[in-house]
C-alpha cells in the first residue's frame, strides 16, 4: 500500500479552508476571503473535525478560537501550502498576478493604514483583483508574530534580530512638528526650548518608554511634557487638531492629515533622526511567487 495512502483520503482542499480559518477565526470571514458559502466552510469545518478527531476551534464571543490541537498545526500546514503554492506556480512558465486568490495579513502601526493603503489598494484591485489584505495592530509582539508566520509581513521601523526574519528597507522619512492652525505657538518662531515648553502627544507603536525626541533634548538639557501617549498616529493628529498639544510624526502622514484636519506642519526645530521605515517576512515566504510579488508591491508604494 501507498505510504500516501492516508492523504489520498483526505480532501486536501479542507486544508486551505482550515489556514484560513485560523487567520479569521471566523466561518463567515472565511467564506468572503474564499468565494464560497458559509454553509460550505462550516461543513469543510465538520468534516475537518471528523478528519483529526478534534473539535480544533470552540465558539468564544463572536468568534472562534482554535484548540490547542489546531494551534500545534498552524506553522506546519502554513508551511504545506506555501510549498504546494510553490510547487504550482514553479510548473508554470510565467508567474500571473492576475490569478493570484489569497488574503495577505500585514502587521503594522496605522501609519501604514494612512500613508500605504491608498495607494496600495489601487494597485492591487488593477493588477490582481483577486487579492485581499488584512491588516493587523500588534504592538510589540509583531517580530515574533512574523517569525511564526502568523502574519505574512510586518511594515514598521525597528525589527528585533529574531532568526529567519529577512528585512528589506522601503524608505526614510524627516519628522515634523504638527499644531492645530491658530495654535498661540504659531505667533513665534518655534526654537527648541519653546518646542519643549508646550504639552506634547508622544505615538508609541511598540508602547515602549523613550522617543527620539526625549533622546534628543537630553544633551541639550531639556525635556517635555507627555500629557497623552498613544500607539496610533492618527489618534494624535485627531487629538492636536482639537487642542493645544503638539505631536512629532513622520512627513509622510503629516502630509495626509493636515489638510483634513486643519493642521500646520512644522520643521522639527531640533535634530532628529527620522524614520526608516522597513518590511520584515519569514524566509519561507522567500521564494514564494505570490509573497514575492505582493512583498514588492509593498516596497513600491512604501518608496513613493
Amino acid at each position: 500500500m501507498s505510504d500516501l495512502h492516508h492523504i489520498a483520503q483526505v480532501d486536501l482542499n479542507l486544508l486551505v479552508v482550515l489556514d484560513d480559518l485560523m487567520r479569521s477565526k471566523s466561518t463567515t470571514l472565511t467564506a468572503r476571503r474564499l468565494g464560497r458559502t458559509q454553509s460550505a466552510v462550516s461543513h469543510a469545518l465538520a468534516r475537518l473535525r471528523f478528519t483529526f478527531g478534534d473539535p480544533l476551534f470552540v465558539r468564544a464571543g463572536s468568534g472562534l478560537e482554535p484548540t490547542a490541537t489546531a494551534e500545534r498545526m498552524q506553522a506546519p500546514l502554513r508551511e504545506v501550502l506555501l510549498q504546494a503554492e510553490a510547487l504550482i506556480a514553479g510548473s508554470s512558465s510565467t508567474f500571473d498576478p492576475a490569478r493570484i486568490e489569497r488574503t495577505f495579513v500585514i502587521a503594522c502601526a496605522d501609519y501604514a493604514e494612512v500613508v500605504l493603503m491608498p495607494r496600495l489598494l489601487p494597485l492591487l484591485r488593477e493588477q490582481s483583483p483577486g487579492v485581499d489584505v488584512v491588516t493587523r495592530y500588534l504592538g510589540d509582539d509583531f517580530d515574533r508574530a512574523v517569525q511564526a508566520r502568523e502574519v505574512d509581513l510586518a511594515f514598521g521601523t525597528r525589527f528585533r534580530g529574531l532568526s529567519g526574519i529577512v528585512e528589506q528597507q522601503v524608505g526614510h522619512e524627516k519628522m515634523v512638528v504638527l499644531l492645530r492652525r491658530g495654535h498661540p505657538a504659531l505667533g513665534q518662531r518655534m526654537t527648541v526650548r519653546r518646542y519643549a515648553a508646550l504639552d506634547h502627544v508622544l505615538v508609541s507603536p511598540r508602547g515602549l518608554p523613550g522617543s527620539a525626541v526625549d533622546a534628543a533634548l537630553e544633551p541639550l538639557g531639556l525635556s517635555r511634557r507627555v500629557v497623552l501617549r498613544t500607539p496610533h498616529f492618527a489618534a494624535a493628529a485627531i487629538v492636536v487638531s482639537r487642542t493645544d498639544l503638539v505631536v512629532t510624526l513622520p512627513e509622510g502622514l503629516a502630509r495626509e492629515v493636515t489638510k483634513q484636519l486643519g493642521l500646520v506642519s512644522l520643521p522639527a526645530p531640533l535634530a532628529l533622526g527620522g524614520f526608516t521605515f522597513s518590511i520584515g517576512y519569514s524566509s519561507s515566504f522567500e521564494n514564494d511567487p505570490a509573497h514575492r510579488w505582493f512583498r514588492e508591491r509593498v516596497v513600491e508604494v512604501g518608496a513613493r
